[in-house]
């Protein structure tokens, strides 16, 4: 008797085709952000969509840092946060975006899921982006640990974390009452 069957005994045959819809998604959606030319990211997508949100929010946390948002910049008198490609929390969103698109469920569950999804890694980049900005003005030897490393993990356990909670709703089914 063999007791280790073989690895594609243990997966479904439409689990091979949510898998590469997922891949296949994931690689479209960042392949046209890596088409993006940087005009257009930091003086557009960077300053008005990241920077100036989250001088908003450091503002409103402390005015005194008197901080203002330059193109891809966020800066004050105790530091300036660069803002590029690969720092901006695309990753986690397209992430989270390829696997809501490959998950086998309606149309407008997929949109609710999308939106939420967008809304979620919108709102904790932003506050990632302003934290780094505290950790760059006040304790710069934590930066490149938290950067590149605390910070990213964090923002891909809470994607994972609400694709999983959206995943079960979307594909609980509803029972009418008897």
């Amino acid at each position: 008797m063999n007791l280790l069957k073989p690895w594609r005994e243990y997966l479904p045959i439409g689990m091979y085709l949510q898998i590469g819809l997922f891949l296949g998604f994931y690689v479209v959606l960042y392949t046209a952000y890596s088409q993006l030319p940087i005009n257009i990211l930091r003086d557009v997508v960077y300053y008005l969509g990241v920077g100036v949100p989250c001088a908003e929010l450091i503002h409103f946390i402390a005015p005194v840092e008197q901080v203002a948002a330059v193109q891809n910049h966020i800066q004050s008198p105790l530091a300036d946060l660069e803002i590029v490609r690969g720092c901006d929390g695309a990753g986690a969103l397209f992430l989270v975006m390829a696997a809501i698109l490959a998950f086998p469920t309606t149309i407008k569950r997929k949109l609710t899921g999308l939106v939420l999804g967008v809304l979620l890694i919108y709102s904790l980049n932003l506050i990632r982006i302003s934290g780094l900005y505290f950790i760059v003005a006040y304790y710069k030897d934590w930066f490149q640990v938290i950067h590149t490393y605390l910070a990213p993990t964090l923002l891909v356990i809470v994607a994972c974390l609400f694709f999983a909670w959206w995943a079960w709703g979307a594909s609980r089914t509803s029972y009418e009452p008897c």
